[in-house]
């Protein structure tokens, strides 16, 4: 039987992977899809989503939102929120490009004068921007930077003219967690993350 028979129409756009499905569930799935996504969903993705689901403190339901496929770990596309005490921290569970997202940046530039050059400016994006597995950014760190990118996040790169103040007000925290502690990163963590400053990463990226 595929986990995708499994699924239960909760009402329009809502379905729920009953938490019997597996006995080490702690809470059902949710999916936000409608209907033609629904017979479009990998089994892969559905099944994580169900192992999720049997994550010590996971609270509710383990969701997935309308773009869900198969990741590593988590789907892509998947929501899991754990009690602050007896649940878990796992970044690995969506892969190691959390954060990932998108940004929209303002130029002064029309259409008509992007558009005749538009393969010219792809081309340069891609040679200027390291993207994909195992690609490497720009911005080499000395010691202790690092941590001080860890602990004031956006920042330390606008401090660097990576960025200009004004976008700080559109990035979530004003793009610096305050309660942020590099101290608590492991060194391997950190000296996986030094390379990858600065570059994008893999996949649908």
């Amino acid at each position: 039987m595929s986990v995708k028979e499994n699924l239960e129409k909760v009402r329009d756009n809502v379905w729920e992977l009953p938490s019997g499905y597996k006995k080490e569930m702690r809470v059902p799935g949710r999916l936000y899809l409608d209907d033609e996504s629904v017979k479009d969903i990998e089994e892969g993705a559905l099944e994580q989503v169900a192992n999720v689901a049997c994550m010590p403190g996971i609270q509710g339901a383990s969701i997935a939102m309308p773009d869900i496929h198969f990741g590593y770990g988590f789907s892509i596309g998947g929501v899991g929120a754990f009690n602050y005490n007896n649940g878990v921290v796992s970044p690995g569970g969506v892969g190691f490009d959390i954060n990932c997202g998108v940004r929209m940046l303002r130029t002064n530039l029309t259409e008509d004068e992007i558009k005749p050059k538009l393969k010219e400016l792809t081309e340069v994006l891609f040679k200027n921007i390291p993207s994909g597995v195992g690609s490497k950014g720009q911005i080499r760190l000395k010691d202790n930077e690092i941590n001080e990118d860890l602990d004031y996040g956006a920042w330390w790169a606008v401090e660097r003219g990576f960025g200009w103040e004004d976008d700080l007000k559109f990035l979530e925290e004003n793009g610096r967690m305050k309660d942020a502690e590099s101290a608590i990163v492991s060194d391997k963590a950190k000296k996986r993350g030094i390379p990858q400053l600065g570059s994008l990463g893999s996949g649908n990226h």
